[in-house]
């Protein structure tokens, strides 16, 4: 196990805005990692992706390399050895999160990692390294209880969608997409008796799976045009690489009342040309973190009372290190 040779290469919400986050992705972050990982530059990999970060956390022989292919900016998250895995604990505890010590990073992360392994593109290091994160993600939150009460990003998109109507019984929601943010988004509404819900998705499979299990209705993905002119609040959230929702197609269509349109995607399904529209408001990820402050100092003071928990990790990350022969790793 070489912890010198641990490299974090990335970008968050808090280095680019999203546009510059959008091109990043767009640019295939994943495709770049598979030449270097056949040409030997990289020896393994865990690509994080969420709607906030683009990590890239690699064991290297030639980090300069990578970071040429990447042409990376002075930007970019960049660390290596101990400051690495330091950094990592800091992300998988959310102590980089929008909203302070939040539970679903540490499932992102486990995620990256389990399907990493799948693929065959971890090593040694890096599996070591990711087992005591995860671990220390779990320990964090159960011995702070940092989470208790927290807002997750879909809680605060029913906050922020409800500070804009008086009701929601009467408002009809569309959601487009069936991944881990839009079944996140299903599942809040359900919790909260909000029913008058379509959804639609490119794979119809995925769509009548969800429709076994929620009380929804469902629309053909080329009838969402259609399904946008009825509805009040519009919520997309695919993977798609490309505008899901397109002005040129939404002109002719009935847009007189007031509408709500969330884009929950990166890179964006909306085009943000329909803002120009009478009565359309059009939000994105980077509109809705005012409404976490309120709650942000009394959870900043739970990580720091609890940051020891990271710290003895630490530790016992370098004593297996020493007991494995690795005693350099002390130094890196």
């Amino acid at each position: 196990m070489q912890l010198n040779k641990f490299y974090i290469l990335g970008v968050t919400h808090k280095d680019l805005t999203l546009n510059e986050r959008e091109v990043f992705i767009k640019n295939e972050p994943k495709k770049i990692m598979e030449g270097l990982l056949e040409d030997g530059i990289v020896k393994g990999y865990v690509l994080l992706e969420t709607c906030l970060r683009v990590e890239i956390y690699m064991e290297s022989e030639n980090i300069e390399l990578v970071k040429q292919k990447f042409n990376i900016g002075p930007l970019f998250v960049k660390k290596s050895g101990i400051e690495a895995v330091k950094y990592l604990f800091d992300v998988v505890c959310g102590f980089n999160s929008i909203i302070k010590g939040e539970d679903s990073i540490l499932s992102q992360v486990r995620n990256s990692f389990l399907k990493s392994m799948e693929e065959k593109h971890t090593t040694k290091t890096l599996n070591v390294i990711f087992n005591k994160a995860i671990e220390v993600g779990k320990k964090f939150r159960h011995k702070s209880q940092v989470s208790k009460n927290a807002m997750s990003l879909e809680a605060i998109a029913l906050k922020f969608i409800r500070e804009h109507f008086d009701t929601l019984e009467d408002k009809r929601i569309f959601i487009v997409g069936t991944g881990e943010m839009a079944v996140a988004i299903l599942n809040i509404f359900t919790r909260n008796n909000i029913n008058n819900i379509v959804m639609t998705n490119r794979s119809r499979t995925r769509v009548l799976e969800l429709k076994e299990k929620y009380n929804i209705d469902i629309v053909d993905f080329n009838e969402r045009y259609t399904e946008v002119e009825k509805s009040d609040i519009i919520i997309s959230a695919t993977s798609a690489p490309h505008l899901v929702l397109i002005e040129e197609k939404m002109k002719d269509l009935n847009m007189t009342k007031e509408k709500i349109f969330l884009d929950l995607a990166v890179p964006r399904d909306i085009d943000t040309s329909i803002e120009n529209y009478p009565n359309i408001n059009l939000y994105n990820l980077d509109n809705l973190w005012d409404v976490v402050k309120k709650n942000e100092q009394k959870r900043s003071n739970l990580l720091k009372e609890y940051k020891y928990i990271l710290e003895d990790q630490i530790k016992n990350l370098l004593k297996y290190c020493e007991y494995k022969g690795e005693l350099k790793c002390k130094r890196n």
